[in-house]
Parts: C-alpha cells; structure tokens; sequence
C-alpha cells in the first residue's frame, strides 16, 4: 500500500482510466467507441474534477463538524449561565473554581475536542485507498463482476433472500453481448492488399496447458499463406491455453499484448522482404498512437474477441449496494468502532465518520458516471433494431398458385432477363434456363388446373422494389400475407432478433427448439477468461427469458445440450419455466461409436431437455412404429375437409374451392361439366371450412379421393396409410439419429466441400418436431446452425400435407452460404447427391427473409450534439445525463425529422468489416414492432409520389398504415388518396407518417419510437 498521498492520487487516477479504457484508445467498438467520443471530458474528470471534490468533500465534511462542535459548545455554555449564573465566566473563559464541575468537565471537554478537530493526511490516504479498492474489487476487463466479499478474508458471499433454492451466478444481472462474428474471420485492407485472421483448431493437443479457463491467441504452425494473385494474406491461430512453458515465457499480465509482439516478430522474420504483404508493417496514419497496420488490427482484433463480454442490467443499483456491504464490512470494522466509542477516542471516531461520509459520496459520483455510460450501453443493446432489408423467395408454382397463372405469365420477361436469377438457377439446380419451356415441367401435356411449373425458387434480392412491390401485391390480392408465408429467416444476433420480434409473436408460437452452442471450451462459445459456465448461462438466460413469452399457452420449449452444461442447464430452465413444467429429459445416441478422444468412456448421446409453457395445456405427440415392421400400418378413410385449428375458409381461403364428382361414372374434376355435382367444404352446421390439399396436389393424388353419398349429402374422403404410434421413450436410439447422417446430407446438397461442423441429423429433427408439434405448429428456432429444422418443417409438410411453418435465427455468414440455399435446393427437390438434384419431387416455397441492425451498427450511428460549455461546469449533468442528452437525435435512436422521406432513411452498418451507408426497412420495422398480422399490401405512385398501404390486424382491430414521402405534398389531396385506398379495408385504426389531415388518422413517429425501447422483461 502506498503511503504518499501523491501516489495514492496517481494510482487512483490509473484505477479510473483503467475502468474507462484509455489504454484502448485505438478501439472502435463497445464501450471503446462510446469512452472514445468523450475522450477529453472524462479525462478531465478524472484529472481534476474528482480530486478537487474529494479535498472539497472532506473540507466540507471538517466544517460541518466544527459547525455541529461549535453548536454543542455554545449549548454547553448557555447551560452554565443558566445554571451558574453569568458570573461563571470571566472574559469569556469559564472561571477556574467551575472547572471540576460536571459542567465545566464538560465544557472543557467540548472545547477540546473544537480545539483539536481537523482534517489529518492519513484519513484522506484512507479514503484513497478504499475508493481504489472497492473499484478494484468489481472490475474485471471491461465488465463489473459480483465478487461479494464477506471481510478481509476475502470469503464471497450470494445474496440471499431465503429461497428455499437459490441459482446465482456472477454475471446474473447482466446481458451477454459477445458474438463469434469477428471471432473465426477478421479481415481488413491495407491499400490493395486484403488481410484476414483466421482462427483454426489446432492440428494435435498442446501438451501440459495449465490454465484451460483462459485462453489467448497464439499462432498456428502455419503462421501464413499468401495469394500473389488475390493479393491476400491470411494470417492462422488458434485460440487456447497456453502451455507451462508459454506461461512461463508470456507471463501473467497482459499476456496477451505479449504474445502480439512475438506474433509480429514472426511475421517480419517469415513475411519476404520483396512481398507486397509487408505493407501490414508501414505505419497506420489513422491510429492514435501511431502503430503499424498490423499492430493495430492484431490488438483490435484480441481485444474484441477478450473483452467487453457483459452489459449490467443495473450498474447503479448493484454498485450502490456493493458500496453499503462494503462500508459495513470493510470501512467500518466492528472492533475498531468498539474501541472509539469510549469516550477518550471519541473524537476520532467523529473524524472516522467524516471518512465513511467522503468516501461514500465520492464512490457515489464514480457509481454514477459508470451507470449513466453502462446505461447508454443498456440503452442501445435493448433497442429493437431497424430491419435493415427484407427479401422474399418464392417457388414459380407457388406464384401460380397465390397470383395466377396469368400474373406468372406476366413476370416471366422480366425473369428470363435476369442474368443473376438466371445464374443462381444454374449454380443451385445445375438448369440452364433459356427460355419459358425450360420453367414448365408438363408443356404440352397440360393438367386440367393448367401448366406444372418447375419449383424453381425467385429471390427478390436479384430484382428491384418496383419487381418486389408488385408481386407483393399480387399475391396479397387473393390471399393474407402471414398466412401464406411458409417461413421466416433472420439474419441477426439471436437476442436482437427474439427482441424484434416480440410484440408479433408474443404467444403464437407452439414448438422452440434450440440446439445452442455446448460451451465444450472449444470456439463455438467465446467465455469471459475464468467465467466459461457463468458467461455461458448468462447468454442462455437472457435469449430464453424472451423466448418464452413467445410460446402459446400450450407451447413447448425443447433445447438439445450434452454433459458440458447439462447440470446448469437444468438449473436454469426450472427457474425460468417452473420446474414443474419440465416435461422430460432424453437421451439421444447421436454417435453410436463413441468419442474417442474422451479419457475414461466414449460419449455416445446428448440430451433434449423439454419444458412446458404450461403443463397443465401442454400434449406432446406419439412416434410412428418402426416402418419396416408391416402390422404397424393400415388403410382408413378420413373426411377431406378440414377440422378443427386454422380450417375455416377465412384461415385458408386458397383451399375452399368447389369439387365437380359425376355419380355415373365415379370421376372427379375441378371444373363443372355435364352431370357433375358441385361438393364444397362446407360442414353439417354451415360452417365454411377448408379442404386437406389444394388443387394441384388433389389432381396430382386424385386416385387417392372417394366420394361417397351419405344421409343425402355428397362426402369427399381421402385414402390415408395410417402409421400406428407409441409414446416415445426418455432414450432415443435409432440409427437416423447419428449425427454423421447431417453430414452426408449437407456433402450430398452442396457437395463435400461445403460442410458445416457438427449439422443435426435430419431424422432426428423431424422426430423432435413429430412429438413436440401439430402439423399446423409455428415452430422457432434461434440458433438455426445449417438449417436442419427448416429441412425437417418441410419434409414433414411434404409426407402429411402439414401446414407446419418455420422461423430461422443466425448470424454466421452461413445464413446466405447454407440456410438460404438449402432450403431453396429442398424446395425443388428432397433426394440429392453430389449437389445435384435427382428429381423434382420438392414442396415449393415461401419465405421472407431480414439482416437486422446490431447492436455494433447502432453504435456506428450514434452522433453527438455539441452541449453548451456551461453545462459541463454543472458537474450533475455531465456525470448524470451527458450521453442521453447529447445523442437525442441520433438516427441510432430514430431521428423523426427524416421520416419525413420513409423510404430513403439511411444508417451505416458494418458489413464485411466495412462501414457501408444503407437504407432501412422502416415499413418491415414498423409491422414488427406494432405486432402487425400483415394481410395485404397495396402500393401506387402518384406524380412520382410513393405511397405504401399496409393492411392488417392487431389485437382483434383491423389496421391500416400510410407510408408516403412528405416532401412538397399537398395535404388536401393525399387525404383523398389515402381515403379513397382504404376504403374497401375499412380500418378500426389509421397510422400515417408525418403530418396528414385524414380523420381520427394516429402519427407513427411516436409510437413506432415509444415501441423501439419497451423494456426487457
């Protein structure tokens, strides 16, 4: 401990830069970009502001004691005159015969302690060193961490509430915020040269790694390539625990800054002094403290992927309680108060409580100016992000079926001449498409409900909006938009994604399955150095905390896991689901062969953990028998009209439709002809409802319905092979579950080199979703990894002629590279090898897809007001409310005044490590946040003049929403455009952005913002 008062000053500044990351001053990212706009402000906090309040504190604490000395001296005095009579005092000191009294024993004592108070060196050292280690004890890189400590032993200590059973972690009351996104690929340009780090696993196991809890970046055996041709270098490490002998060569501090400057070293020694990769040694003109390019990136890149792991919920609250512990605990030591309160220390112990009061209000100020910066970081991590783009893929025989043949036809030019479509075709499906016979599977031999075209999946990512707006309007025309859509992908952080989508979803969904990363130690989880479980349970919590206000009331949560985090998992689910609503813990034998680099038994399975939203609603489903035995299945007839959930023909309008059956000859058609009767799904009640299949696949299976004439009345039934079922078991052990199976189906859709590690095998999702789900369930899964239960929705939508529909979450560059492909390729055709397709057996598709803004982009957007300079000299509102104030009108936090033009609202987002100017999604935002079910779209232009209708329900109202672009509007006339397109729709509710003079109309601006920073539950 120091004992210059000087040095303590110093090294109580240091703590503090340490905390708001001066060191880091090259960083753009996190809490580095936010401590980086008020580099100069902070500094000078620390540097003056906070010292010259501590020696102001403590004078103002000395003088409000001699004040209350004084005062008692005076009463003291008054009661001797009172007592004594005036005469007791002579020249203003109390005379010597009343010395021994009990008063002037008093008095004297009084004046004492009046004579003898002042402010000593030695506390104001105290408060020093408390205030640096109470700070000390919280920080850790960036986040502050519970490390309760009961004394000076050290000993932690759980809050405790008398639960009878208590999970409690370090990092409880945080958000987890790291991604892997720069972790395994990290690239950046230095003039024409490309540099990327890759993370590789290492080729065979380090011997004698000490620490496994902490990891670092070291480089591979391979050091390097580079590629003359490209111009690109790729630099390799691996990411783990260093070996004793590194421990012992790379230290403990900072261990990692060490190893950069090896991994430099090697690079200058192996890079040739002729390559043009050595631009990476020149000089970076950008950075602050004047590093070469590589230099800058490598401590960039291991600090973003070290650091900056946690935002807290509530910093202040958890401070200011830490601080009370604290001065109970450590300041105000029992047995040293129980000396100072006999009478003869007396005044010490005054002056002792003069310390706890500076050292507390001081703490408090820090507390506060780390809460309101933990705060502003709170405050964009919860935001509901922008939609930045959406796209839809939609199957040409879908596009049939929803818009018509006519409307196909319509299109087919503007297709045909799309060279990237065109391209797409050829690279997925191997086709060649040259012309409009090339899209139709039957030409010349039409069906009696017209051409069969080929499921050949359109991305109007390939078209422009105008493309993309008409055929959204065409095939709303006849149909609702969220009923049609087949599926959802979203391209985000899983935790912005789940915020999103919140209000729309908020109790529709039936089925959550995960399969989230298992926190092995190897890359799939990145983990806070010596917080691996805490920091894994911590993510988990968080994303499953809003995912369960997602489920129906019947709805089931299943999460694949295995013996890594089982235990905590457990744990975790009981306490967010209620462990009563646990429904079951199975066994699966997903690698029949066992691991073999386990030390004492080769793992063979992995476990499902299921839970209810509510058990008392939840019905979990029975498996079919074992196909090859031949008793378990039966023919039976069934009713082709559909009962029950979403069978009514306002559910599903595209399936009421007449059936034209001839009682002569037993032939059933879809169009009327002599001696038909006209059959509609309409039940003994009136009720309209809805057939099985629609049309194309009626004629497709047509040998499969019957009519019969029943109680005078035509019936249609179809012929169903019934599979017999029996409850699962808690251990699944079939030979489709092995996950080698994921594999060999990914190497057969794509070809053997594009494999993802690890892909669920598809047999045993479609078992997950068969016992978890009905064939109308909405089913979510939030780490979606390759896409498998997208697959599995689909091929058991294919088999039972389902209505299951899917909504996908990832953020790895496998989004575009595998999920969005994959399911195009399924939708054309299930039965692949070597990437090519072996028929055209597909179920066509329907789906939109996102890339949402993260939590970095917001970041990116955030632009300060200069305040004025007599505001920073009030100290209040520079510790308390700088960055709220000054960043009011950041586009980060939705800047209405350029909504005035809602299609051309722009945000900088990193993309491929670069920051890149884009515009938003508002309209797609907008439904999300409002909880919109979307039924149709309606847009037209008026003089150049873009309107966009979006018609709906929410909440059992129909609404109607106006984008329009403000600039030079005549207000008159656009009420009697928006009046005249909403008509029809006749809407509860009206929201129209900007300024508009349509009756009862309801702004969007403020409401679309008051939705975007609703609380996390």
């Amino acid at each position: 401990m120091a004992n210059n008062l000087i040095d303590l000053k110093e090294r109580l500044k240091s703590k503090l830069r340490e905390i708001f990351q001066f060191e880091n001053e090259d960083l753009d990212f996190g809490i580095y970009k936010i401590m980086n706009y008020k580099r100069k402000e902070i500094e000078r906090f620390i540097e003056k502001e906070l010292i010259d309040e501590i020696k102001k504190q403590l004078e103002l604490a000395g003088e409000e004691e001699i004040s209350r000395v004084k005062e008692e001296f005076e009463e003291i005095k008054q009661k001797i005159k009172e007592t004594l009579g005036e005469n007791a005092f002579e020249n203003g000191e109390l005379k010597e015969e009343f010395k021994n009294t009990p008063l002037g024993k008093e008095y004297h004592e009084k004046k004492r302690q009046l004579e003898e108070i002042r402010i000593s060196e030695d506390l104001e050292k105290e408060i020093y060193n408390h205030l640096i280690n109470f700070f000390s004890r919280y920080y850790d890189k960036g986040d502050f961490i519970s490390k309760r400590r009961y004394g000076k032993n050290e000993k932690y200590v759980v809050p405790y509430n008398g639960e009878e059973v208590l999970l409690y972690w370090a990092n409880k009351d945080q958000y987890y915020i790291k991604t892997t996104e720069y972790f395994r690929r990290y690239t950046f340009k230095v003039k024409d040269l490309t540099v990327n780090f890759r993370v590789v696993e290492a080729e065979e196991e380090k011997g004698n790694i000490k620490s496994p809890e902490k990891k670092f970046f070291v480089l591979n055996d391979k050091v390097f390539d580079f590629d003359k041709e490209r111009n690109e270098l790729n630099i390799y490490f691996e990411y783990r625990g260093l070996t004793e002998e590194e421990e012992k060569k790379f230290g403990n501090r900072n261990a990692q800054d060490v190893i950069n400057e090896e991994t430099i070293g090697v690079l200058k020694e192996k890079i040739s002094q002729n390559s043009l990769a050595r631009l990476i040694f020149e000089k970076d003109p950008k950075s602050q403290s004047e590093k070469s390019f590589i230099e800058k990136h490598l401590y960039r890149y291991t600090r973003r992927n070290t650091t900056d792991y946690f935002i807290h919920k509530d910093l202040k609250g958890f401070l200011e309680r830490e601080l009370d512990f604290y001065i109970k605990n450590e300041f105000l030591q029992l047995e040293d108060l129980q000396v100072l309160e006999q009478s003869r220390y007396f005044d010490k112990l005054r002056l002792y409580l003069i310390g706890v009061k500076t050292f507390r209000n001081i703490a408090l100020k820090i507390i506060e100016f780390l809460a309101q910066i933990e705060n502003f970081q709170k405050k964009i991590w919860e935001k509901k992000k922008f939609v930045i783009d959406t796209h839809y893929v939609i199957t040409l025989d879908k596009i049939k079926e929803y818009a018509g043949e006519e409307f196909l036809e319509s299109i087919l030019d503007e297709i045909l001449n799309n060279e990237n479509q065109l391209k797409e075709w050829k690279e997925l499906f191997g086709i060649k498409v040259k012309g409009k016979e090339d899209l139709i599977v039957n030409e010349g031999q039409l069906k009696l409900n017209g051409r069969e075209w080929k499921k050949l999946p359109i991305d109007t990512k390939y078209f422009d909006e105008k493309f993309k707006w008409k055929l959204l309007v065409a095939l709303t025309e006849r149909n609702n938009l969220d009923d049609i859509l087949d599926g959802v992908l979203i391209k985000s952080e899983n935790f912005q994604a789940l915020n999103l989508l919140l209000n729309k979803y908020h109790e529709k969904v039936q089925t959550i399955y995960i399969d989230p990363p298992y926190n092995t130690g190897g890359t799939e989880f990145i983990y806070k150095n010596n917080y691996r479980h805490s920091s894994w349970i911590t993510m988990m919590e968080n994303r499953i905390n809003i995912a369960r206000d997602l489920l129906t009331q019947d709805g089931l949560f299943v999460c694949s896991i295995d013996n890594y985090e089982i235990h905590n998992l457990r744990y975790l689910l009981d306490n967010i689901f209620n462990n009563d609503n646990m429904i079951s813990l199975i066994a699966v034998v997903h690698n029949p062969g066992g691991r073999s680099d386990d030390k004492y038994y080769a793992t063979s399975h992995e476990y499902f953990l299921v839970y209810a939203k509510n058990i008392l609603s939840a019905r979990t489903y029975d498996l079919p028998k074992d196909d090859t035995i031949n008793s378990t299945r039966r023919e039976r007839f069934v009713s082709f009209m559909r009962t029950g959930s979403h069978s009514l023909r306002s559910d599903r309008p595209n399936l009421f439709y007449p059936i034209y059956f001839n009682p002569n000859t037993g032939k059933i058609y879809l169009e009327r002809t002599k001696g038909t009767v006209e059959i509609l799904p309409i039940d003994s009640r009136g009720v309209e409802r809805v057939w099985r299949w629609g049309k194309e696949r009626l004629m497709n299976d047509i040998n499969k319905i019957f009519v019969k004439f029943s109680k005078g009345k035509y019936k249609v039934y179809v012929k169903e092979t019934e599979k017999l079922y029996l409850k699962p078991k808690t251990i699944w052990n079939k030979p489709k579950y092995n996950s080698a199976l994921g594999t060999i189906l990914l190497q057969n859709l794509f070809g053997k080199h594009h494999v993802i590690s690890f892909p669920k095998s598809l047999g045993l999702m479609e078992d997950i979703l068969i016992v978890n789900s009905d064939s109308s369930s909405l089913v979510f899964d939030f780490f979606a990894g390759s896409g498998t239960t997208a697959h599995a929705v689909m091929k058991l939508n294919k088999e039972d002629g389902g209505k299951r529909k899917f909504i996908l979450v990832e953020m790895a560059d496998y989004f575009d590279t595998v999920i969005i492909p994959r399911i195009k390729k399924i939708a054309y055709s299930f039965n692949w090898k070597e990437g090519k397709p072996q028929d055209m057996d597909g179920i066509g598709i329907f789906f939109k897809y996102h890339t949402l803004e993260q939590y970095e982009d917001a970041l990116e957007n955030i632009e300060f007001e200069q305040a004025q300079k007599t505001l920073y000299e009030f100290s209040d509102y520079f510790v308390k409310y700088m960055l709220e104030w000054e960043t009011k009108n950041s586009k980060t936090f939705l800047n209405i005044y350029e909504m005035k033009d809602p299609f051309n609202y722009k945000l900088k987002i990193i993309e491929n490590y670069q920051q890149k100017i884009v515009n938003v999604d508002l309209v797609e935002t907008f439904n999300y946040l409002l909880g919109l079910y979307v039924s149709r779209y309606k847009v037209l232009e008026d003089n150049g003049r873009k309107y966009v209708f979006v018609f709906g329900e929410k909440d059992g109202k129909k609404i109607a929403i106006v984008w329009r672009n403000m600039n030079g509007i005549d207000l008159e006339k656009d009420k009697g455009i928006v009046e005249e397109n909403i008509r029809e729709f006749k809407p509860d509710e009206i929201y129209i952005n900007e300024d508009a003079v349509v009756k009862n109309f309801k702004p969007i601006e403020p409401l679309f913002k008051s939705l975007m920073f609703e609380k996390v539950k």
